[in-house]
This record gives structure tokens, C-alpha cells and sequence, in this order.
């Protein structure tokens, strides 16, 4: 049988075609509620609109037109819903289906042929990585990783800042710290001082600068720059050592980038890309504005050349979205929900480029609060002021890291309990689903070897189908994901399965006395364990074959 969901699309298309109604709006979609059948079509309440005749009934006359083996039974329900139950033997079937494809099993072609940017991370360069940046990592990830899974070309970006006040100001303090030249003085005024970065990684980066320094030619070579040139020449090699170490930190979430994007290359190109875009810019106060004839936009202009001619960091952001865009169908920004009032900014800059803004798709993440047990962790020695993702990466490692920061969706604040992640039991999520996974391969280490003539009819027991059943949805899932670019139902449906398999693990015997039943439940396994590996591949968590 081709995909339920489509066949059951052109059955209803068929079947309303017959009736003398031309209808293509509808939706069949998977219920939340598996009480509400496997697939549910709203195409009766399509219809009432036209036909002004009871929902419910017309569903009652559609379903009765449909005839499929493939479903148990098909149920008009209130206010004019239809649902469709599979049958046991089509749900049987499948086992050997998902065996097959392996770990293709979820792929789609969605992508196909087609090239999608994710950019994610690109941490302010003067500190360390934080826990809250951090949340960014495994979901830009994990979302390249679902556009992978159904056909794109995916581009992992990372965006470093290395230009601007900020530089200015980490060179600053680091100017303080390393005492190198007999011109330099710091604090300069009293908003320096205000605004000097804390923590006694400052000391340590200072201490590399400085080493850096005397390796490119010391005092001999730099004695003479001026305060503000001795601010850029540090803040830049402070600002390198710590992209050097974030991405250490990325490395360290399971996180590899094909591209670094720097700031400082970006302004280069500027004045070219801004020409492109002239219609959009107009002149106030001595600096240069975005204003586009946008109603959203109307009194949000936004800087890009100042009125000294220096550029700002959205001048930059305009060249960045420009050459994106150019390279590809679809690109994805992931940011930080204080950044929700960027996103119009940039998809009218989009629009002004020429592009079409649908391409251009932004996902934000509220922030992490550390807690171990009922304990607020608030800050950490060397950051100063805030949790380096380090320090909860050596506490609690990648899988439970990346794990808990996907499980809520990620526009919701979540709790993080460090306690909790380094639990090896079951009420640690992580720990949950991995077990399962080794559960399943400690079997297949002492059962008979995998019979490819299987009769799957075999499986009714209840814990069985519901088993199989559950299994089906990853297909449907990583579509929904595609749409929503939220990751977190993947964390769910891994515990879902987790749960379903301990139950039919703790009721039915796998390896009987019966040689064609063991065979049966043999397959099940498999099939759950391809499906539990791709979902775990998916958010980037590993799958031990034994804990």
C-alpha cells in the first residue's frame, strides 16, 4: 500500500469528484488523540461551506463510499470529521517495511534537490559560551539534521562578530589586565569602566593575548599604535582565542559547522549590497536608514551607516541574508527570542533584495535557568556572571545535555536540572530511552539470527500493535517538523517508544518455544530499534549498544 495519508487524500478527492465537487483545501493529518484513529480528514467541513447541508451527515455518506482492506473500519464523527483506523494486517506488514529501508527509514523527499542555510549559535566573541546560547546549539542542529533527512543540502553557518564596540571594549580590559605598553591607560572614562568584562576567564584569555602579542613582534612592533588602535589589535585576537573556544564547545555538543562567516568580511561587501537595496534607504540626522514602504516598518527605521560612516551590525546582517539567499531555497536563522524584533527587519530586507521572504524562516528559543535538584544555579566563577556550556557539558556530557534543551519547544522557558540529566535511571529521560535501545541490542546478541521469511501475522497481542502502530508516525513527524521547525515532538516520541517497548518487553516473551513467534517478535525488535536509532540520529543523542 502506498502512504495511507495519500491514498486517503485521492479516495476523498475521488469520491467528492463523483459527487460533482472539485475540492483540493482539505487536510488529512494524524490526530493528537490515537482515539481519533490513525489519519482524520476535515474535508466534510470544507464542503458544508458549500453545501450548507449537515456535517455530519455528509461525512456519514462519504465514509459509507469507501471501500479499502487497508482499513479496520472508517467513523463520520461530530462536528463532520472522518477518521480511518488501519488494519491489524496492514499495521503487520509494515515491520518488514521499516526493516528494509534501514536507516532510511523517515527519509522524504521534501528537499530534494534543493540547498538550505542553518545558521545557529554565533555567540557574542567576548566571553565564553553560555548556557543560554547554548540552547541554540543542539536545536539549529537538530533541525539541519531533520532537512537532511528529507533531501536538502544543509549548510551548518556560524556568524562571528568580530568587529564593533564590543571588540573595542574587550580590548580594552584586556589592555587593563596585560599592562604592555607605557601608552596604554584603562579605565579610559567612567562607562569603560562600567562596562569592563568580569570573570576570571578575562585573566586567562589577557594572559594568551599577550603571549599572542609577543609571538607577532611585541612593544617593538605595536608600541606606538594609539589607545584606540591598541583596543581593535587586542579586542581582535581576544575575540579569535574565544570563537577558537566556542567552537570547542560546539564541537563538544556533537556540533560541527561547514562555515565560519566573519563580520569583518561581511562589511567589506556593504556599500556593493546596499546599492541593491536604494529604494529601501534614506538619509536622516547625518546617517543612512532602512526604511522600507513597509506598514509594518513604518516607524521601526533602522541604522545601517551612522552619521561618522561607519556601518552597524545590521548593515552587516543585510550583506549576510543577501549572499544566503542567493545560495539557497530555504534559510533558517536561529536566534534568541530577544531578537523576535529583528525578524520583520529582516524579512523586509529580504523582500528588498528581491527575494522571496517565505525563504527566509526564524526560530527562536527563550532562555535555560540551571537548577540541581530545587537549587538555582545562578553563575559560575570564570564567566562571572552567567553558566558556561562547558561547565554543564563536563557535568552532565553530550547526550543528556543536547536531550533535555530539546524536550520543550523551544519558545518556552525551560528548568534544567543537572541533577536529574546525571541520573542513571529511568526518570531521567535520556537514560530512559538509551536503555531501550541496549535492552533491544542485548537481545539480538543472544537470539537467533533474523529470518527474512517472517510471518508478521503473528503479532496480535495488543502491546504489539500499539508497538507497530507508534513506530509509523516518525515518517510523519520529521513532515511536521519540516513545517514547524520545532524539534522537540522528535525528544517525546522517543520516549513514547521507549515506553511502549518496555511494556511489550515486560508482558511478551520474545524468544519462545515457538520458533516462527520468536521470529515475529525478533522482527518487531528490529523495526524499533532502526526506528529509535534514526529518531535518536535525528537530535544528535548516540545509541549505545550496551550502558
Amino acid at each position: 500500500m502506498e502512504d495511507p495519508k495519500i491514498k486517503i487524500y485521492s479516495i476523498l478527492k475521488r469520491i467528492t469528484a463523483e459527487m460533482g465537487f472539485q475540492v483540493s483545501n482539505f487536510s488529512v493529518e494524524r490526530p493528537r488523540d490515537a482515539a481519533h484513529g490513525d489519519f482524520s480528514s476535515n474535508i466534510v467541513m470544507v464542503l458544508a461551506k458549500t453545501l450548507k447541508k449537515n456535517p455530519l451527515a455528509i461525512a456519514g455518506s462519504i465514509s459509507k463510499k469507501i471501500e479499502s482492506s487497508e482499513f479496520e473500519r472508517i467513523e463520520a464523527v461530530a462536528p463532520g470529521f472522518i477518521n480511518f483506523y488501519l488494519s491489524q494486517k496492514y499495521l503487520q506488514s509494515q515491520v518488514q517495511n521499516i526493516i528494509e529501508k534501514g536507516k532510511d527509514y523517515g527519509s522524504l523527499t521534501i528537499g530534494k534537490g534543493k540547498k538550505a542555510s542553518v545558521e545557529f549559535v554565533s555567540a557574542n566573541p567576548t566571553g565564553p559560551l553560555h548556557i543560554g546560547n547554548a540552547r541554540g546549539g543542539p536545536l539549529g542542529d537538530a533541525i539541519a539534521n531533520v532537512l537532511a533527512k528529507v533531501g536538502y543540502k544543509v549548510t551548518r553557518e556560524y556568524l562571528h562578530n568580530d568587529v564593533g564596540g564590543q571588540i573595542h571594549q574587550l580590548g580594552a580590559t584586556i589592555g587593563s589586565k596585560i599592562g604592555f605598553y607605557r601608552e596604554f591607560t584603562f579605565p579610559k572614562d567612567k562607562e569603560e569602566r562600567e562596562l569592563a568584562y568580569q570573570g576570571t576567564y578575562i585573566e586567562e584569555l589577557s594572559n594568551q593575548v599577550k603571549s599572542k602579542l609577543i609571538e607577532l613582534g611585541g612593544e617593538g612592533k605595536f608600541g606606538f599604535y594609539s589607545y584606540d588602535q591598541q583596543c581593535e589589535l587586542f579586542g581582535g585576537i581576544g575575540a579569535e582565542l574565544m570563537l577558537i573556544e566556542i567552537l570547542k564547545d560546539c564541537e563538544a555538543m556533537g556540533i560541527k559547522f561547514d562555515k565560519v562567516r566573519k563580520e569583518s568580511d561581511l562589511r567589506k561587501e556593504v556599500p556593493q549590497v546596499l546599492a541593491k537595496i536604494k529604494p529601501a534607504l534614506k538619509e536622516k540626522d547625518g546617517a543612512k536608514w532602512f526604511a522600507p514602504a513597509d506598514e509594518f516598518l513604518k516607524d521601526r527605521e533602522t541604522v545601517v551607516q551612522k552619521s561618522d560612516g561607519q556601518f552597524t551590525y545590521f548593515a552587516s546582517d543585510i550583506v549576510y541574508h543577501d549572499e544566503k539567499m542567493a545560495g539557497n531555497d530555504l534559510v533558517i536563522d536561529v536566534l534568541g527570542a530577544n531578537h523576535s524584533g529583528h525578524v520583520p527587519r529582516l524579512k523586509a530586507v529580504v523582500k528588498a533584495l528581491g527575494f522571496n521572504p517565505d525563504d527566509l524562516r526564524v526560530t527562536l528559543y527563550q532562555w535555560v535557568r540551571l537548577k540541581r535538584g530545587e537549587e538555582i544555579v545562578k553563575m559560575s566563577k570564570r564567566a562571572g556572571n552567567f553558566v558556561t556550556a562547558k561547565e554543564v557539558l563536563d557535568e552532565v556530557g553530550k547526550d543528556a545535555f543536547r536531550f533535555f534543551l530539546l524536550t520543550p519547544r523551544s519558545q518556552t522557558h525551560m528548568d534544567f536540572d543537572l541533577e536529574l540529566a546525571k541520573k542513571k535511571a529511568s526518570d531521567n529521560p535520556v537514560f530512559y530511552v538509551q536503555y531501550a535501545y541496549s535492552r533491544i541490542c542485548s537481545i539480538f546478541k543472544k537470539a537467533p539470527a533474523l529470518n527474512s521469511q517472517v510471518d508478521l501475522s503473528l503479532l496480535t497481542a495488543s502491546e504489539e500493535i500499539d508497538l507497530i502502530r507508534h513506530l509509523l508516525r516518525l515518517p510523519y513527524l520529521i513532515e511536521e517538523a519540516v513545517k514547524s521547525l520545532e524539534v522537540n515532538p522528535l525528544t517525546t516520541y522517543a520516549l513514547e517508544i521507549a515506553t511502549l517497548f518496555h511494556k511489550f518487553y515486560e508482558t511478551q516473551k520474545v524468544i519462545t518455544q515457538d520458533p516462527k513467534l520468536t521470529a515475529a517478535r525478533l522482527a518487531l525488535l528490529k523495526a524499533t530499534q532502526i526506528t529509535l536509532k534514526n529518531t535518536l540520529d535525528l537530535l544528535g543523542v548516540s545509541a549505545p549498544d550496551h550502558m
